[in-house]
């Protein structure tokens, strides 16, 4: 099984959640006194019919009764059944007692778990009975194996409770999609996972986020995960090196001596619970669709797909039976899943209903590729001017709060809505601009002419000096345009770009804008030096806020030491991600093909936060494989068809 050894998972975690669950299972807790506080304690199980943990068990149902009278939420989603059961048990509750019922025919020789996880708490306070099982095998033995580890979404190692974990002992081409697995278990909030009773023997492990709960892998969205080997969990033999030092030779006046290492091997065996990690992912989809249309802007229409559109497209309006030509200017986007376009035509441009014909590529049942053609309506409505809001008002369209405590809520600014026509702009312009910084500055509207030579750039000392600048096109934002200037601490500068310095694709211009800032003197700034080790491919290194927002982003092909200067005092994450095929971005996983997503790392590791001081340098040494532990596992390799 290949493993990203950046990966331990804690012991301590693993020994406490056994702990627990033998611990309630075994129903050893004593019931808290009558009277008193209020009763914070779940209910205990005090006896069932046959015992937890019987073997032999040849029955159709089994009862446990508990000290107190219990309730039971959402029992048909909680219930889960290892092996799982065609058929759903039934549940009911008699007095203090639930009765399970079993409508299936029971495997020979198999031990079954029943886990109610948060389905069982008290009648009075609610207190949950949090992953109680009841255990059972049909034949003379219990099987007692269990396995453990985590899963996380491939990209931004997020977990959910509850996705499955789902085990087989044979392998065909549709498992699975079409086949219950053998054993099943769920995550929890943190992504760890224990699959219990299991019989000594490999198994293939998958991993999916089930969203119609049939525990089958038979939608397009939903994630799945798998390993790329069979895995046997239990105890494995595995040789152990010790190196130890020994004494060669001694001279004479006892002044010299010569040590030598001398390499012992040891055997022992070593359980591989809490050895698997599953990646989730979500397919590519092979069907292409178109998914909704924007108009935010008269002059502009965005149309969305659910995938990165790689066939020919064309879209054209046919308002009133006219085909009309060269319509638009295209926005190059980022996002390969959307089309932007900007609206030449000032015919359409006023229209306020526009319908468009689309023509793009889909596949049929038998994958054969054909054209579909839909008819679109991108409609625009104004909003609302500030006279009109207050007519709404007065009708009762806002609500009045009755807390007179509370602070009398804000009105719109005069100029919160933007005229339709108003060339204007967002930029990262602050008070205190950073070193390492370029001024950004993003039109309302594609831009036709900038006079450069009108924008005046200062530095504000105790002389006022002239700046050079360069004046950049952005090449990933088509309506971004970035201005580079040297700067150094402490230092005020002043930008004016006076009216007519920009004109649009539409023939407005700028009003007249003024900024002014300043930088942070050297020691408020934070430096991070990463020495990466391990780096086994083509790969892309970014710098992440604590919220996963991207900073920086750095290509290197092999082990490296990269600076990141300048950063303000703040929290941060690292993260690479291996981009093997060399197409600029990380690629998801596909199971049809045995293709894992794309692997990523994380420093610190799981998505934890580094943090930074004022004028505090840290360096850090970051290892993407720290140990090199060995796959024990047979190949995982697509099995024959007929393999049942």
């Amino acid at each position: 099984m290949k493993k990203n050894s950046t990966f331990k998972i804690s012991k301590i975690k693993f020994i406490y959640i056994l702990v627990s669950v033998a611990f309630v299972a075994s129903c050893a807790r004593t019931s808290s006194p009558t009277g008193g506080p209020t009763d914070e304690d779940p209910p205990i199980p005090l006896r069932s019919k046959p015992l937890n943990y019987s073997t032999g068990f040849n029955d159709k149902k089994f009862i446990v009764e508990f000290d107190e009278f219990v309730t039971l939420a959402n029992i048909r989603q909680e219930l889960l059944v290892s092996p799982p059961l065609p058929e759903k048990p039934e549940v009911k509750q008699r007095g203090k007692a639930l009765i399970v019922k079993v409508n299936n025919e029971l495997k020979d020789s198999t031990t079954y778990n029943f886990n109610f996880y948060n389905a069982i708490a008290d009648l009075n306070e609610g207190n949950e009975l949090k992953n109680f099982q009841f255990e059972f095998s049909t034949g003379p033995e219990f099987d007692s194996i269990y396995l453990g580890g985590i899963m996380h979404d491939a990209f931004d190692f997020k977990s959910e409770a509850g996705w499955y974990v789902m085990l087989y002992d044979k392998l065909h081409d549709t498992i699975p999609r079409t086949t219950l697995p053998n054993y099943v278990a769920k995550t929890d909030e943190d992504g760890y996972f224990f699959v219990t009773n299991l019989k000594n023997q490999p198994y293939y492990i998958f991993g999916l986020k089930d969203m119609n709960n049939n525990m089958l892998f038979d939608l397009p969205n939903e994630k799945i995960a798998f390993i790329d080997s069979t895995f046997s969990p239990g105890f494995i033999e595995k040789t152990f090196v010790d190196t130890f030092t020994i004494i060669e030779s001694i001279s004479d006046d006892y002044k010299d001596t010569v040590f030598t290492d001398s390499l012992v091997s040891r055997q022992h065996m070593v359980t591989t619970v809490g050895d698997i990690r599953l990646f989730m992912f979500v397919e590519d989809f092979d069907q292409q669709y178109y998914k909704q249309t924007y108009r935010s802007e008269r002059q502009q229409v965005i149309f969305t797909f659910n995938e990165d559109l790689n066939d020919s497209i064309s879209i054209f309006p046919i308002n009133d039976s006219i085909t009309f030509n060269d319509w638009f200017i295209e926005e190059k986007t980022l996002n390969k899943d959307s089309l932007v376009y900007w609206i030449t035509d000032t015919l359409l441009v006023k229209t306020d209903s526009l319908i468009f014909q689309i023509n793009y590529t889909m596949k049929d049942s038998n994958l054969n590729k054909y054209i579909q053609t839909d008819t679109l309506i991108a409609h625009y409505k104004e909003p609302k001017k500030k006279e009109d809001k207050k007519k709404d008002n007065k009708k009762g369209g806002k609500r009045i709060n009755l807390n007179f405590l509370v602070e009398k809520e804000e009105e719109p600014k005069e100029d919160s809505v933007i005229p339709p026509s108003e060339l204007t702009f967002t930029h990262n312009i602050k008070g205190i601009f950073g070193l390492n910084k370029s001024i950004e500055l993003t039109s309302r509207f594609p831009l036709k002419k900038i006079d450069k030579s009108r924008i005046e750039f200062l530095k504000i000392d105790d002389d006022t000096i002239p700046v050079k600048f360069d004046l950049i096109k952005d090449e990933n934002d088509f309506r971004k345009n970035i201005i580079e200037f040297k700067k150094d601490e402490e230092e005020s500068f002043k930008i004016l770009f006076p009216s007519g310095t920009f004109t649009d694709i539409y023939g407005n211009i700028n009003d007249t804008l003024e900024y002014k800032f300043k930088t942070h003197p050297l020691d408020y700034y934070s430096t991070i030096t990463m020495r990466i080790k391990g780096v086994k491919d083509n790969s892309f290194v970014q710098l992440l806020s604590e919220k996963g927002e991207l900073i920086e982003e750095k290509q290197i092909n092999s082990d490296t030491t990269l600076l990141f200067n300048y950063l303000d005092p703040s929290k941060y994450q690292f993260r690479l991600y291996y981009d093997t095929n060399k197409n600029g971005f990380w690629d998801t996983g596909n199971y049809g093909e045995l293709k894992q997503p794309e692997q990523v790392f994380y420093y610190p590791f799981f998505a934890d936060i580094l943090e930074t001081k004022s004028n505090v340098d840290i360096e850090n040494i970051w290892e993407l494989y720290p140990e090199n532990i060995e796959s024990h596992n047979e190949p995982f390799k697509k099995a024959d068809t007929n393999d049942n």
